[in-house]
């Protein structure tokens, strides 16, 4: 049935003679049909092993309702996916520092139409949404995704920010209030807090109240409370930056990571990498989106494909017209990049634990460089190799690593029995090249099969404002 609409659909567009509404609707026939593909065999092609760093022969992959039910020649007889050999199947990408938010000339909302299915159509099959400035909206989609009503990513949410990028955040709240915010959205399905511009007692109380539910918590610090504090009061991941004992204090964050010298400096970076690494504290580094910010000539940031296509053609041509982008900090920036990139392959050689995150909201009216959502990734991953971290343990990092870090390690993260059905598909050896990451054409969330292509399509020409009062 997926191969009849397919094929109908490219009757479409090679003669012409239909509407691109028509189109589109046998679109998202190819994906609705897909979607109810619960039980499946994939079969050939490469599995990529992210515990080990390697690749081997598919022996055969059976998933049943959802989840993988055997590894190896299957028992059971079920429609057969059948992948060709330069086909390599990945467990699914999870950034735990996704954005599903645009803003323009000052407005600020949640996207839940292009974005998810960027996402998705990358390979990104769960996201961590760090931080929410419409947490019910996002909930609300997150739900509708569950029910099959919606296409995007597992969506693991946070609720609304806890500190002062939180435009309601009360800075007189009591360790009940806190206790009740958590309660509030523990019951409404949170799966993780992010905190940023928190007090060190609204903290503490957020991580004390956020670990008895089993819950994780992560924040963005220096806005009173350093890495040091933060580690001391338990926190699970950071975001960012290392901080702690490695800057004084004495100016603006950016600028004494800008001026950190790897040699002069050292004792101070060892004491606050070491303290990461006592207290087993991951570190969300998105050295990606400082790389953008910066202008930075990485191959990394270059564009394989075209993904102003997703804007809205008012939106795209106000980009192209403009960069409101603050000048004065681009150099700045620029060596905060090089000099995260030293800290991360010195972090990660002694044992410090790393996940992956993009942190890419849309900010129009703020150019921190023109890249979508969802093709964030391969460049947050190809960075990391950059550092010179090995393309086998970028791997793992944007997977297993990232899942345990969350609290989902025994669900999602590799390829094993037992764990959800979440892949993607790509063309070529991630292993050998880490750009091959970038040729996704099948995800799988869940046991439901989509095609990259035909998620695409669906995302084209709706992200950003449609002229300059409508929005």
């Amino acid at each position: 049935m997926l191969k009849f609409f397919k094929n109908i659909r490219q009757k479409m567009l090679t003669e012409n003679k239909f509407s691109k509404y028509l189109v589109l609707l046998v679109s998202m026939l190819i994906i609705s049909t897909a979607a109810q593909a619960q039980n499946l065999v994939i079969k050939g092609g490469w599995m990529v092993n992210v515990k080990e760093g390697i690749a081997i022969e598919n022996p055969g992959i059976t998933i049943v309702a959802g989840k993988i039910y055997e590894i190896g020649s299957p028992s059971m007889e079920f429609p057969v996916l059948r992948l060709e050999d330069q086909d390599y199947i990945l467990p699914g990408l999870i950034d735990l520092h996704s954005h599903y938010h645009v803003r323009y000339d000052g407005v600020t909302k949640t996207d839940t139409v292009v974005t998810p299915k960027l996402f998705l159509a990358n390979g990104v099959t769960t996201t961590f949404t760090a931080g929410d400035p419409n947490p019910e909206l996002i909930l609300e989609f997150k739900n509708k995704v569950n029910r099959h009503e919606a296409i995007g990513p597992r969506i693991l949410n946070s609720g609304p920010y806890f500190g002062t990028a939180n435009s309601e955040w009360n800075q007189d709240y009591t360790k009940e209030d806190i206790y009740n915010i958590v309660d509030e959205w523990v019951a409404k399905g949170a799966q993780g807090f992010k905190a940023k511009g928190i007090s060190y007692n609204h903290l503490k109380y957020l991580i004390e109240r956020a670990h008895s539910y089993g819950l994780t918590v992560t924040s963005h610090l220096g806005y009173g409370v350093d890495s040091k504090d933060a580690i001391e009061l338990g926190i699970d991941r950071v975001e960012h930056f290392l901080g702690g004992e490695m800057l004084l204090g004495e100016s603006n964050p950016y600028v004494e990571i800008a001026n950190l010298d790897m040699e002069r400096d050292s004792e101070r970076i060892d004491d606050a990498m070491d303290m990461f690494i006592e207290h087993g504290v991951y570190l969300n580094a998105t050295i990606g989106t400082y790389g953008g910010w910066s202008r930075t000539d990485d191959e990394a940031f270059e564009y394989w494909t075209d993904e102003y296509k997703y804007l809205t053609p008012f939106t795209a041509d106000s980009i192209k017209r403009t960069d409101t982008l603050q000048q004065n900090i681009q150099p700045t920036i620029a060596m905060v990049y090089e000099n995260k990139k030293l800290l991360l392959k010195k972090y990660f050689d002694k044992g410090g634990r790393v996940t992956l995150g993009t942190d890419r909201p849309f900010y129009l009216d703020l150019n921190l460089g023109n890249y979508m959502n969802g093709f964030f990734v391969h460049r947050e991953m190809e960075v990391m190799t950059e550092a010179g971290i090995s393309n086998a343990d970028v791997l793992k990092i944007a997977t297993l690593n990232s899942a345990e870090a969350i609290g989902w390690g025994d669900r999602i993260g590799s390829i094993e029995v037992s764990k959800l059905a979440d892949f993607m598909v790509i063309k070529g050896n991630p292993l050998d090249d880490i750009q091959n990451t970038r040729t996704v054409h099948t995800v799988i969330k869940g046991g439901i099969v989509f095609d990259s292509e035909e998620v695409l399509k669906q995302a084209e020409g709706k992200l950003g404002p449609v002229s300059e009062t409508e929005w």
